[in-house]
């Protein structure tokens, strides 16, 4: 095998498939928040911070699939480009990596684009592969748990007047606004991470059934490795 051979993991964020990669991190947050405590107001820092590695680890993953996609198949980058005429990848960044290499295009090209809220991911993966991976329903539900998260990253969860607008609609607790703060429990968590995990394990489903559906219909031939890699991508 030649030095600058690439294998089926070379097309994957740290050498191991998105879905896999997200599993290990979720894990990981889980086992620490089953071994925390919560005090008797039901305050738990531990909980607080693993709920926002939770989005940050699942904002991860939405950008290591869109990347493997690409890496794993470039011709895939035609409907891309398509509706969004203005993708373009600068030179000094491939020579940076010392890679002219068409496994690579996906890490660049995912570092251009914003994955923070449904809103963006939808777009992003429709005009990819023509899925949407949130449902109505399931934007809302996400567009709650970032507000959550925000107070905590922004706000240290202390209330702000803004939250109090976003999730308060059918009760008002403004005489608390600035002084109360959001208790996030372990059950919040749990619940929280079964809803992630199953937009996860959605989007790992029809990424590979859409790219996959895509070779088919283009007749395209893909090497060995990347073989490889298409039947990893589905792996959770």
């Amino acid at each position: 095998m030649k030095s600058n051979d690439v294998l089926s993991l070379d097309y994957f964020v740290a050498g191991v498939p998105p879905g896999p990669l997200f599993k290990m991190s979720l894990d990981d947050l889980k086992e620490m928040v089953d071994l925390s405590k919560e005090d008797l107001s039901g305050l738990n820092p531990v909980v607080e911070v693993c709920l926002i590695g939770l989005v940050s680890h699942f904002e991860a993953f939405c950008k290591n699939m869109f990347a493997a996609v690409i890496n794993i198949c470039p011709q895939i980058l035609n409907n891309f480009c398509a509706k969004r005429p203005d993708t373009a990848i600068k030179v000094k960044d491939l020579l940076a990596l010392d890679a002219y290499s068409k496994n690579k295009l996906g890490f660049l090209l995912s570092e251009k684009y914003d994955f923070g809220s449904a809103k963006d991911i939808n777009s992003l993966y429709m005009d990819l592969l023509s899925i949407t991976p949130f449902s109505k329903n399931e934007m809302e539900k996400y567009a709650r748990l970032l507000n959550d998260r925000n107070l905590l990253v922004h706000h240290a969860g202390i209330y702000t007047m803004r939250y109090h607008e976003q999730a308060f609609k059918k009760q008002s607790v403004k005489n608390r606004v600035f002084f109360d703060s959001l208790v996030v429990r372990k059950k919040d968590f749990s619940n929280w991470a079964k809803f992630i995990e199953n937009i996860v394990v959605k989007i790992i489903n029809s990424s590979h059934s859409a790219l996959s559906k895509f070779i088919k219909n283009k007749k395209l031939k893909l090497p060995k490795e990347n073989k490889k890699a298409l039947e990893f991508l589905k792996w959770y």
